[in-house]
């Protein structure tokens, strides 16, 4: 009930966001509750309003990994390292080869 609720309450606040600060907090709630398809459409909002937030990518990465889309994973984490969030380098040599 108390997962329910909260979801809903996200609804309603993401139906009113216009900045990519807002998504952040729903993305790890999402997360946190293990709706990682949740969470990937969330960052997919923030990152169409901020195409540059490496730390979106990196972790769209780690949803599409939970969701076991290693090759969309990879392709995330890549596109977080470009945009300077180097210690994702570490993490692409353990997953991605």
């Amino acid at each position: 009930m108390k997962k329910t609720l909260l979801f809903i309450v996200l609804l309603i606040v993401l139906s009113s966001c216009k900045d990519a600060s807002t998504y952040d907090k729903s993305e790890a709630t999402k997360a946190n509750l293990k709706d990682y398809g949740g969470a990937i459409q969330d960052y997919n909002k923030a990152i169409e309003l901020n195409p540059e937030d490496a730390n979106s990518y990196y972790n769209r990465g780690v949803a599409k990994y939970n969701l076991e889309d290693l090759e969309g994973a990879c392709l995330d984490w890549s596109k977080a390292g470009e945009l300077g969030y180097a210690d994702v380098y570490d993490i692409i040599k353990e997953y991605c080869n």
